[in-house]
């Protein structure tokens, strides 16, 4: 099988299992909830036979236990299978796990019930079944959404850049799987179309958007030899390049094979507690055989039994297994309130652990769009009125989808500010994020054309709209005193450096990307264009070193416009796998780092932090790769949520060595013969509630 042919398997196998998520999930409800039920029932069933049983042996009592006899086997039988399975499995691989202290404690309770109910000399409690499944069952469904989402999203991303226009010997173009495209191939990509593959560009000149890959806010001019990447999107030009990696060698595949390859990291209590379980799950057995052993030899075969029951259903998960269930989901809903969306309790750990935090800058602290920041315009050398200018402007630049054009588009819509306004002035606008728009690889455009655009009726019109490919756009204005030939974009088409520089002279904003607009060869306005701070950066960072945590910027973009404290560390222009080796060395640093960012470049490295935050308005990889999303990209969140978790986990620490505690305490007492049963179940139960109650208070340890 050739390397395309296993990269159309695995995607074809990838969406398979995206097709199951919905299903499998809904079985997992569907298990828990049945499981509930049972639960509940057989609660109160059980209570009403411990405390008040009908005389040994009558038909109430029969018909009594016997439901509740039923109902447990229907629950293994039905429900417990995946839990089986597991314990099956650690068997075979002779590495003790959670699963197995499970089942040991599900046997212990049913069996120990079963001989209570047989003799009518002991307690019975068969809730604890069902219980114990649906703690397992809730838990495994987490880890599954979590990984079906993931490659749901993956899926997703390849199919996208999933084709590619191939160019054939006569010239001609026609669509095919990326799988079966040829190292040395010439592939056709139209303006608003996306790279497929990587490779080198051998015609065409004009500008990338390369945001996604490589963080970069402003699109980027690609030439002839120069190199273009599976990912990124043509804005304003035909190119047509010759293919240097096949399906399965893309940057882009090996970002994906990253992320897939990760299969979850457990939090640091998770592994406590498997630590604690490889010790402990022998423990409980070797004690149980013992007290059998001891009690048959001094007391009865039916003292032997209790006892052993006992030690074993008070060695029941259920206390830590209930309450840091509850706790994490407690810490969620409240991270939830702050803000940050996550369904990974992990994330409560991660948070509570992390000593740095890396940022990504673009989409992450920045905006992704871009915003005018102030408009120059020199009304004494105007030969047309200001307004039909501005106005000519929008026109020409609201049909194109290069991010230039969307903010000044925005910001000369009918009915602002600018237009109207002074001849120095600042104005902000809100611009919303949007991306290229898609077309067909092979569709033949000419880069001249008319404009199409809704104009007001006093406005002038416009004709001859030619895109300038890297450089801007220029246009014919029909004004009332004759012809204007217009142009917008780089500073090279003033065709002097003297003219830029004198308008330099005029500008407030010493940073931005300047765009002139040249009217008869002279420069008579100048827009300049920033990112925009989110809202809430300027004042996180005073918070993150209030807290002891170091703050890193981790940016594609190679020349950022970011005015930071002496605390955080800036490094710029740096890849995807650039970013991965500084998140890797802060984890042989035991950093415990955290990773916030929205790009498919960040990806990579937020699989391998300890934690990840994706913002809302990132891409959907992404969001699907992160343990949390911040739901309004309120990047202020985060110190506030590090506080938050700090406490959660102090407590559910505490609860590990309670538990810990509780247990040894309990079984030596059963193997002893004082603590019954009935006793050890009613204590389990108090304690499952003492621990859960602490586990969900507000403060405190």
């Amino acid at each position: 099988m050739t390397t395309q042919d296993r990269t159309a398997a695995v995607i074809c196998r990838a969406e398979d299992d995206c097709d199951d998520l919905d299903s499998k999930l809904s079985v997992a409800w569907l298990r828990i909830g049945v499981a509930a039920f049972f639960a509940g029932q057989g609660m109160v069933f059980s209570l009403a036979l411990n405390m008040t049983p009908p005389p040994f042996a009558s038909t109430a009592y029969w018909i009594l236990h016997g439901g509740l006899i039923a109902s447990a086997v229907l629950v293994m039988a039905f429900l417990g299978g995946p839990l089986f399975a597991s314990t099956f499995a650690m068997v075979r691989r002779r590495r003790l796990s959670i699963e197995g202290l499970f089942t040991l404690s599900l046997l212990g309770a049913f069996v120990g019930s079963l001989v209570g109910s047989v003799t009518g000399a002991g307690g019975v409690y068969y809730e604890i079944v069902a219980i114990v499944i649906a703690i397992y069952t809730f838990g495994r469904m987490l880890g599954e959404r979590s990984q079906a989402k993931l490659r749901l999203e993956s899926a997703r991303l390849r199919e996208r850049f999933d084709t590619a226009g191939v160019v054939d010997t006569a010239g001609g173009c026609y669509e095919v799987r990326v799988a079966a495209v040829p190292v040395g191939a010439r592939v056709r990509v139209e303006p608003g179309a996306a790279f497929t593959l990587d490779g080198i560009v051998r015609s065409g000149v004009g500008y990338v958007q390369e945001t996604s890959l490589t963080g970069e806010p402003m699109p980027v001019v690609r030439r002839p030899g120069e190199r273009v990447r599976a990912g990124t999107w043509a804005v304003d030009t035909r190119f047509e390049y010759e293919v240097t990696a096949v399906a399965g060698s893309r940057e882009l595949d090996q970002i994906l094979g990253t992320i897939e390859a990760v299969d979850g990291q457990p939090s640091e209590l998770q592994t406590q507690a498997n630590e604690l379980i490889q010790i402990f799950l022998p423990i409980v057995v070797g004690v149980s055989l013992l007290t059998a052993i001891v009690w048959a030899v001094l007391g009865t075969w039916m003292d032997a039994v209790l006892h052993s029951m006992a030690v074993l259903l008070v060695a029941c998960p259920c206390a830590l297994g209930l309450a840091t269930p509850v706790a994490i989901s407690q810490g969620l809903y409240r991270l939830a309130r702050l803000g940050l969306v996550s369904r990974d309790g992990a994330l409560i750990d991660a948070l509570a652990r992390t000593k740095k935090v890396f940022f990504d800058k673009t989409g992450t602290l920045s905006e992704s769009s871009l915003r005018v920041t102030e408009l120059w315009v020199d009304d004494a050398a105007l030969p047309v009125e200001r307004a039909d200018l501005l106005g000519a402007v929008h026109a020409a630049e609201s049909g194109l989808s290069h991010p230039v054009a969307r903010a000044l588009t925005q910001h000369l819509e009918p009915g602002g500010t600018a237009v109207g306004s002074t001849s120095e002035d600042k104005v902000v606008s809100e611009l919303a994020p949007a991306g290229p728009s898609g077309r067909d690889s092979c569709v033949d455009l000419t880069s001249e054309h008319n404009a199409v655009s809704e104009l007001a009726p006093t406005w002038p019109s416009i004709e001859d709209l030619q895109v300038l490919a890297g450089q801007g756009l220029a246009f014919t204005l029909l004004a009332k005193d004759g012809r204007h030939r217009i142009k917008v974009g780089e500073g090279s088409l003033a065709g002097s450096k003297t003219a830029v520089q004198a308008v330099e002279a005029h500008l407030h904003e010493p940073k931005g990307r300047r765009v002139y607009v040249i009217v008869d060869s002279r420069v008579v306005a100048c827009f300049v264009l920033r990112e925009r701070l989110r809202s809430g950066v300027p004042g996180i960072w005073e918070q993150l070193d209030r807290l002891g945590l170091k703050a890193h910027i981790l940016t594609g973009d190679p020349s950022p416009e970011l005015t930071l404290p002496a605390t955080v560390k800036l490094e710029p222009g740096l890849s995807s796998a650039e970013k991965l080796n500084r998140v890797r060395a802060a984890l042989e640093s035991n950093e415990h780092p955290l990773f916030v960012g929205d790009g498919i470049n960040d990806t990579e490295a937020m699989s391998l932090a300890s934690g990840s935050i994706a913002m809302h308005s990132g891409t959907a990889l992404a969001r699907s790769v992160a343990m949390g999303q911040l739901t309004a990209d309120r990047i202020e969140a985060i110190p506030e949520a590090v506080e938050l978790a700090r406490g959660i986990r102090q407590r559910l620490r505490g609860n590990l060595k309670y538990a810990a505690g509780y247990n040894v305490v309990g079984m030596a007492l059963a193997a002893a013969g004082i603590l019954h049963p009935i006793m050890a179940a009613l204590i389990m139960l108090v304690s499952s509630f003492w621990v859960t109650t602490r586990a969900l208070r507000s403060g405190g340890k």
